[in-house]
């Protein structure tokens, strides 16, 4: 599966990476603040998205997400000439990908983790916003650090 001639996105592989990496750092993210909950042990609470392990993780969340993505930029160019304009257009289609994703699984459908829109988007500020910032960065990353010449 090659980009199109013009130096474009393949849709469907982008769709695929970005499938393969929001599960795989939403399964890094969630066992960070597990593992910081069975290290930290805090106080039992009803509200874990307020506990202090996860107020903790969630600092760590925006480079958990730039490491992640990054990975999954070189996954989505493996055999493929990457350019900063390409980079970009998938930062910004994953990142529409991920606002919307985000919206319904941790918005819209109830569960233990789900927050209501003012504290997911404003009691989670910056660190939401910094993640939105890394899977935008990550292709970049990787585009910029693919292009530097060996020494």
């Amino acid at each position: 599966m090659q980009a199109d001639r013009s130096g474009g996105l393949h849709y469907a592989r982008a769709m695929e990476v970005f499938c393969l990496a929001y599960l795989t750092i939403t399964v890094v993210a969630a066992g960070f603040s597990i593992l910081l909950e069975a290290w930290l042990q805090p106080p039992p609470t009803a509200d874990k998205v307020h506990s202090a392990s996860y107020v903790l993780s969630e600092r760590f969340y925006p480079l958990l997400n730039l490491i992640v993505w990054t990975a999954f930029s070189a996954f989505y160019f493996r055999r493929r000439a990457v350019a900063m304009r390409p980079a970009l257009a998938l930062g910004g289609l994953w990142l529409a990908f991920a606002v919307v994703v985000d919206y319904v699984a941790f918005v819209a459908i109830e569960h233990p983790y789900s927050l209501n829109a003012h504290d997911f988007y404003v009691e989670q500020f910056p660190w939401i916003y910094l993640i939105y910032a890394a899977i935008v960065a990550s292709p970049l990353l990787y585009a910029a650090l693919r292009s530097r010449p060996m020494s």
